[in-house]
C-alpha cells in the first residue's frame, strides 16, 4: 500500500513536470545566497534589478532586492560567467550582457528585448569578454572589452568592429573600459597590465601610467559623471585616484598590502568625495576621498556593488558566497537580501531517506563548507572543525547523523555534543582477512607446523569507502577491503561475509528497505543476499566495462545502475538487466518508481520516464538544466534534486502550482 500510494504520487510529479514552467512547483529549500557575480539596475526605476551568475543564469528583482526571482539562462552550457548587465536607459526591456565561458569556449555579448527573458548573442561570439559599457550621452554606442582587444558597436549592437590594433604586445587582455560621460571619442580600458586611453575613438592609444605600480590588472575604471578630470581605478596593487584624466595617479594609502585587490569602485551619485571599494576581503569606503575603512566582514568577496541614485545611503552589494547584502545607512550595517537567490556551489550532499526534512550540503570553499538543515530547509546550521573540504571524499546521512568518508581513507562523524567532526569506525578483522598463515621450515627443510598470525587489535578503518548503506539493524559499505558490516551504528566494522567475493574492492552497495536484502557491485559482479549479508550469490555483469558502475536502488524489486556508457535497469532485483535505449552517454543518480523516473546527466539536465525508462524527454524548465549529483524520491512522493549551483529544489505533488506570475521555481 505504501508503494502504492508513492507511485501514485511520483505519477502525479510526473504530470507536474510535463506542463508550462510557469506550472510548476519546484521549491528552492537553501542554502540561500550564493555568488553574484553582477547586479544591474534600471536607470529610471531603483526598484528593478537584475543579477548575474557565474553559471548563465539572470535573476530579477521588482523590489529592490528584498525578493528575486531567477528569469532566464544565457547561453548554452552551465558556464557562462556574466561579467556585466546593462539596463538600456531609454528602454528598460532592453538588456545588454557580457560573458565569458570556464570551459566551453563560448562567450560574447548578449541582447534581450524582452525584459531578459530571453537573450540572443549579438557580437563576439566565443569571445572572452570582461567588460561591457554604455555611452552615457549616446545609449546607442556600446563598448566591450576582451581578451583580444576593445570593440565598439555604434548601432546598438547590430555590428562591431576592433579599435585596438590586432596582436598588439600589450592592448590585450582587457578587463574594464569606460566612456568619458561627456565626450564618446574619450575611452579608458584597463589590461591585466595597465591602462589605456584614446582621445578619437580608438584610432590612436597611449598608456596612462604615471604614478601607477607597473604590472597592476586594471579591473575597474570610473570616470566623475560632474568632472571628466576626476577618474578612478582599481587594480591588484590598489586604488588609484587621478584628477587630470589619467595623466597621473595617486594611490590611496591606510589599505593594507593584503586587500588591495580590488574589483570595483562606485562614488556616491551626490558627494564625488564618498567612494565605495569592493575588494577580495570586504568593502571599503571613505567618506573624505582620502582614508578608507573597512564597513564588512573581512571574508566577503565583493563582486557587484549598486548605489540607490536617489537614496545613496541605501547600497547594495554582491558578494562571492553571502549573496545579495543590502545597507540603508550608507554601509555601517547590512543584512541579508537572498529571499529567492539560493545559488550556491554545492559539491557534495547527503539526504536522509527516512527523515526528508535531514539534509548535509557540502559548498566548494575551504571555510564553513558543511551546512546542515534539520527542517526542510527553513533554517540552516555551519557545522564546526574537524573536517576541510579537501579531505572528504563523500558525506553520508546516517540515521543517527552524519558521516564522511575521507580521500586518505577511512571515516568521520560530526559529534553534535562537542559540534565537531571525530574520527569513526573501527574495524575489527576476522581469521579470514588476517594476514596468511606463515610457516618456518624446520630441520632438513620439512616445513614445520603452521603458526597464527597474531591478531592486531581493532584500529580505525583506513579503506576508502565508496559507499554505505543503512538498514534496520546493520550498516553496509563499499570499500576498497571490501563489503564491510557493522551492527553497532558504526562503532565497529568487520568483513560482511567469508565469502572471497566480498573481500574484493566494492564499488557501490545498497540495502532493501526491510533489511534483509543487499546489494553490492564488487569488481564485475552484482552479489546479491537475501539474509542481511550471511551468504551472498554473485552474477557477472555484462557492462561492467562501461566503467564507474553505481547502483541506486528504486524499491526492492526495482536497480537501476548508471554508468560512464549507459543506463541499465532490472525489475527483478538484479537477476535480469536490460540498458536503457536513451543517447546521453554519462548519468549521475536515478529517482522514482518502477514506471515513473528521474535521471541526472553528468553533462546537464534531468531526464524523465512515463515507461520505466522506454523513453525519455529533457525536463524543460530553467531550474532543471544544471548538474544534479543527487536526486532522490521522498517517502511522500516528492523529488528532491541537489543542484551543483542552486542549492536544493523540491518538487512536490501535493504542492499548490505556481500561479503565472511567479515564474518557475517561486511560490
Amino acid at each position: 500500500m505504501q508503494m502504492k500510494r508513492v507511485l501514485l504520487g511520483l505519477a502525479t510529479l510526473m504530470l507536474v513536470f510535463a506542463v508550462s514552467a510557469k506550472a510548476q512547483t519546484w521549491r528552492q529549500v537553501g542554502p540561500p545566497g550564493g555568488t553574484v557575480i553582477s547586479l544591474a539596475a534600471d536607470p529610471n526605476n531603483i526598484e528593478s534589478l537584475y543579477l548575474g551568475t557565474a553559471d548563465g543564469h539572470v535573476f530579477t528583482s521588482g523590489d529592490e532586492g528584498a525578493h528575486w526571482q531567477l528569469l532566464s539562462r544565457i547561453g548554452t552550457g552551465q558556464d557562462d560567467v556574466i561579467t556585466h548587465i546593462i539596463v538600456d536607459p531609454r528602454d528598460a526591456k532592453r538588456l545588454y550582457a557580457s560573458t565569458w565561458t570556464l570551459y566551453s569556449g563560448g562567450g560574447g555579448v548578449y541582447r534581450s528585448d524582452d525584459g531578459g527573458h530571453t537573450w540572443n548573442i549579438i557580437g563576439l561570439a566565443h569571445e572572452t569578454v570582461r567588460a561591457l559599457a554604455q555611452a552615457p550621452t549616446d545609449p546607442k554606442l556600446l563598448l566591450a572589452g576582451a581578451l583580444s582587444g576593445v570593440y565598439r558597436s555604434s548601432d546598438e549592437g547590430a555590428t562591431w568592429e576592433r579599435i585596438t590594433p590586432a596582436h598588439h604586445s600589450d592592448l590585450r587582455n582587457f578587463d574594464s573600459v569606460a566612456f568619458d560621460p561627456k565626450d564618446t571619442n574619450v575611452i579608458y580600458a584597463g589590461t591585466y597590465h595597465l591602462p589605456w586611453k584614446t582621445a578619437n575613438g580608438g584610432k590612436d592609444w597611449f598608456p596612462v601610467v604615471k604614478g601607477m605600480i607597473d604590472d597592476s590588472d586594471v579591473m575597474n575604471i570610473i570616470v566623475d559623471p560632474a568632472n571628466s578630470e576626476n577618474v578612478h581605478a582599481v587594480a591588484c596593487s590598489g586604488i588609484y585616484h587621478s584628477m587630470n584624466g589619467g595623466q597621473q595617479w595617486v594611490k590611496y594609502q591606510g589599505i593594507p598590502a593584503v586587500f588591495r585587490r580590488t574589483q570595483l569602485i562606485r562614488m556616491d551619485p551626490t558627494n564625488a568625495s564618498i567612494l565605495y571599494a569592493g575588494t577580495t576581503t570586504g568593502l571599503w569606503k571613505t567618506v573624505n576621498d582620502k582614508d578608507f575603512k573597512r564597513v564588512t566582514p573581512g571574508d566577503w568577496i565583493i563582486n557587484a556593488l549598486i548605489i540607490d541614485q536617489k537614496n545613496p545611503q541605501k547600497i547594495i552589494i554582491g558578494t562571492e558566497r553571502e549573496g545579495v547584502q543590502i545597507s540603508t545607512d550608507g554601509g555601517s550595517s547590512f543584512t541579508s537580501a537572498n529571499n529567492g537567490f539560493q545559488h550556491q556551489h554545492i559539491s557534495d550532499v547527503a539526504l536522509d531517506r527516512d527523515h526528508p526534512e535531514r539534509a548535509l550540503v557540502v559548498l566548494t570553499f575551504d571555510n564553513d563548507a558543511f551546512l546542515a538543515t534539520k527542517d526542510g530547509g527553513n533554517s540552516w546550521t555551519t557545522l564546526g572543525p574537524g573536517l576541510k573540504r579537501t579531505e572528504l571524499r563523500h558525506v553520508y546521512a546516517a540515521p543517527t547523523g552524519w558521516w564522511a568518508g575521507l580521500t586518505n581513507g577511512g571515516w568521520m562523524k560530526y559529534d553534535d555534543a562537542a559540534h565537531k567532526w571525530v574520527r569513526a569506525g573501527l574495524y575489527v578483522p576476522d581469521t579470514a582477512s588476517a594476514a596468511a598463515v606463515k610457516t618456518t621450515k624446520g630441520k632438513k627443510g620439512v616445513p614445520a607446523k603452521a603458526a597464527a598470525p597474531k591478531q592486531a587489535g581493532p584500529q580505525l578503518t583506513a579503506f576508502l569507502v565508496n559507499g554505505m548503506a543503512f538498514g534496520s539493524e546493520a550498516w553496509y559499505a563499499a570499500t576498497v577491503g571490501g563489503v564491510l558490516v557493522s551492527k553497532d551504528h558504526g562503532a565497529t566494522w568487520k568483513p560482511a561475509s567469508k565469502d572471497p567475493l566480498t573481500r574484493q574492492p566494492a564499488q557501490s552497495v545498497e540495502v532493501a528497505a526491510d533489511g534483509n536484502q543487499v546489494w553490492a557491485i564488487v569488481e564485475r559482479n552484482l552479489l546479491y543476499s537475501s539474509d542481511k549479508g550471511e551468504t551472498w550469490d554473485a552474477k557477472e555483469l555484462a557492462f561492467a566495462a562501461a566503467g564507474n558502475l553505481r547502483l541506486h536502488r528504486v524499491d526492492d524489486s526495482t536497480l537501476f545502475i548508471t554508468s560512464n556508457m549507459g543506463l541499465y535497469g532490472s525489475r527483478d532485483a538484479g537477476r535480469t538487466w536490460n540498458r536503457s535505449d536513451v543517447r546521453e552517454l554519462s548519468f549521475q543518480s536515478v529517482a522514482g518508481t518502477e514506471k515513473a523516473l528521474v535521471v541526472s546527466l553528468q553533462k546537464q539536465g534531468l531526464l524523465t520516464s512515463f515507461d520505466g525508462g522506454k523513453s525519455w524527454q529533457h525536463m524543460d524548465d530553467p531550474l532543471s538544466q544544471g548538474f544534479f549529483p543527487v536526486i532522490r524520491t521522498r517517502r511522500d512522493g516528492s523529488l528532491v534534486a541537489v543542484s551543483a549551483t542552486e542549492g536544493m529544489l523540491s518538487l512536490d505533488p501535493n504542492a499548490r502550482s505556481a500561479s503565472a506570475g511567479d515564474g518557475p521555481g517561486m511560490r
